[in-house]
């Protein structure tokens, strides 16, 4: 459906005494504005996050590539236009969900000494009314003369542009496939990968499979690597890879895994901004993680171990196809999706912000300040509240609104975001837990000193019982060959069920597994693996299972787990005999446990354990496989 553009319900009067110029903006030159309005026939939520990503939008528009560059937590961009040079210092963005956007360049080389532009979404019924306003400083005469032609080809431009978007927004039904049609768009005519390196390519998943991958997937993979738009090629992110793929996460970790080793892609530890999420260093080996890195744009420094702050992505070798991060514009706000509200607040003012939250759970802070006040919108009745960093828990009603005061003698940006996770970034307790990374990758260890969170994991620890008597029953080297081949098929048995051995003590075993429920099938299966009979010389298991946070540390030259969880599954080995599993209540907390339980017709009984940091005896659950 095409974009309408009538006459602008809001006024340029109207706009400009609602944000006038700043001297300090035009100096003694008058500027230039412009302001559109575009009819468009979707409703505010499916148009945001297309006009949010302004890089997207731009090359859409054919606007020239820029660059960009971070200098001491500044943005400096540069783009060539009709052959003419332009350089700027990118003025911080500021936005309000579902309300607008606006961001300002201060010109150094080209047509302007000072550029500002704002977009205004207003809903009208289940439509929107979408305002555009340019604001030049022109640096000549002949750039004010130029810009009276380029502007109105630039509105027709928008025009073009947002007639894709609501042609995407109406034909397809989920915001990923929305843009990927988008991306189709600017997608360049030729083929990115050509002969020569699609047969290389295909050398490559040959070697992956001959060394374990499976062949369906890494043909999946390699066909996404030569069709698949630059824009998702950029940063690998495998749960965004599943999706694209229709595979489950787990396959699609160890498909890029063996990609991985046979060189399609390079692993890359990605420590992110705790406040921006924005990628702060990258780097090929966990060898050379830093334990503390700096975000000058916000202003803080971190620590790389806590569990929000490393991501790990995948990146397509060059050799194969030459993937490069293209920009048409810096798009902070597409860069910044949990950040609902960014908001400049000069000295000694006061600002009230009406905003659209959806009802959850939300934090503001001040930038460069590390206090957060948490707000719950929706828990409360209060519509409308005053806002300071620092405060205690704020219950709201539904888009509340705020009142902001700067009582400093300096500009404050203050920001709302979403306390939701990154849902698509992938954590290292993720990778750490799969056993064909340890297959892989076990030369890959931390650096010095370097503790990693790793969250909840579920640790389970195996013991042969009676290898004493085995070893003299058998004899040394009969009874080794027993062990080995046991050691093999509990190989299988973990990497079946997604887990991952992180060591192995003497003749028995500890391993992790991110997931509860694979991790208690692992146990039965292991049980029925070993139930033979010992007279036989069959080797007998005791299983012992324990849930709880953990930290990867550099130990024996590999990655190892530490912490009280991995002490307790331990000690829990000494109430579980020959064909049991003794669990923990924590453990025993995910419900899907006794489901599984229950359907395999496996009935625990509680046996006391005493610890020494209780009076009263733990009641342990403890599982016998017949």
């Amino acid at each position: 459906m095409p974009a309408n553009i009538t006459t602008p319900t809001i006024t340029l009067k109207e706009f400009l005494d609602r944000y006038p110029w700043q001297k300090t903006e035009t100096g003694s030159t008058r500027p230039q504005n412009f302001l559109w309005k575009f009819s468009l026939p979707e409703a505010v939520a499916d148009l945001w996050p297309f006009l949010i990503d302004t890089s997207t939008f731009n090359k859409l528009l054919a606007l020239p590539r820029m660059t960009y560059v971070e200098k001491d937590g500044r943005l400096f961009g540069s783009s060539v236009n009709a052959g003419i040079l332009s350089e700027w210092e990118e003025v911080p963005w500021e936005w309000e969900y579902h309300k607008g956007l606006n961001n300002a360049r201060i010109y150094s080389k080209g047509f302007a000494t000072y550029v500002r532009s704002r977009y205004l979404l207003v809903p009208n019924g289940n439509a929107t009314d979408f305002y555009v306003y340019f604001g030049w400083v022109p640096r000549t005469w002949w750039a004010r003369l130029l810009l009276k032609v380029a502007m109105p080809r630039l509105r027709k431009d928008y025009e073009r542009a947002l007639k894709k978007i609501t042609e995407a927004i109406h034909t397809r039904r989920d915001f990923e496939s929305r843009q990927r049609a988008i991306y189709a768009e600017t997608a360049p005519e030729e083929k990115p990968v050509d002969a020569e390196h699609e047969a290389r390519l295909e050398a490559l998943v040959k070697r992956a499979v001959e060394a374990g991958g499976n062949s369906e997937d890494l043909h999946a993979l390699a066909k996404h690597i030569v069709e698949a738009p630059e824009e998702e090629l950029t940063r690998l992110k495998p749960k965004m890879l599943a999706r694209q793929l229709s595979r489950p996460l787990e396959q699609v970790l160890k498909t890029s895994l063996y990609a991985t080793h046979a060189g399609i892609l390079a692993l890359s530890w990605d420590v992110t901004c705790p406040h921006c999420r924005g990628v702060r260093k990258s780097v090929g080996s966990l060898g050379d993680l830093p334990q503390e890195e700096r975000c000058d744009v916000c202003d803080i420094n971190f620590s790389t171990s806590e569990i929000g702050n490393l991501e790990v992505i995948f990146q397509v070798n060059p050799e194969i196809r030459k993937v490069e991060k293209k920009f048409f514009c810096a798009a902070e706000p597409a860069t910044k999706r949990h950040i609902y509200l960014q908001r400049r607040v000069l000295p000694q003012t006061t600002v009230e912000l009406n905003t659209d939250f959806d009802n959850g759970e939300y934090r503001a802070r001040v930038i460069g300040d590390n206090r957060y006040t948490q707000i719950s919108v929706g828990a409360g009745s209060e519509k409308k509240l005053a806002l300071k960093t620092g405060l205690p828990q704020l219950s709201t009603a539904p888009q509340p609104d705020f009142v902001f005061a700067n009582e400093t003698p300096a500009p404050l940006t203050l920001v709302i975001e979403r306390k939701d996770e990154d849902n698509d970034a992938l954590r290292p307790a993720e990778i750490f837990g799969l056993q064909t990374f340890r297959d892989l990758f076990g030369s890959q260890t931390l650096a010095e000193g370097l503790k990693i969170e790793l969250g909840t994991q579920n640790i389970l620890f195996t013991d042969i019982v009676g290898s004493t008597a085995l070893y003299l029953k058998s004899g040394d080297g009969e009874a080794f060959t027993a062990v080995r081949r046991h050691f093999q098929r509990t190989y299988e048995v973990i990497r079946r069920n997604n887990g991952a051995v992180v060591k192995t003590i003497g003749d028995s075993a500890m391993v992790a597994f991110a997931d509860a429920l694979q991790c208690i099938r692992a146990a039965v299966e292991l049980q029925r693996e070993f139930n033979g009979d010992p007279a036989t010389g069959a080797v007998l298991l005791r299983v012992s299972i324990h849930s709880g946070p953990c930290l990867a540390v550099n130990l024996n030259n590999g990655i190892d787990y530490f912490g009280n969880t991995v002490n307790f599954a331990a000690k829990l080995q000494q109430m579980a005999g020959a064909r049991e599993i003794a669990y923990s209540a924590e453990f025993a907390q995910d419900k899907r446990v006794a489901e599984y339980l229950r359907a395999e017709r496996l009935q625990p009984e509680l046996k006391p354990f005493s610890a020494t940091w209780t009076s009263a005896p733990l009641q342990i659950p403890v599982v016998r496989i017949a």
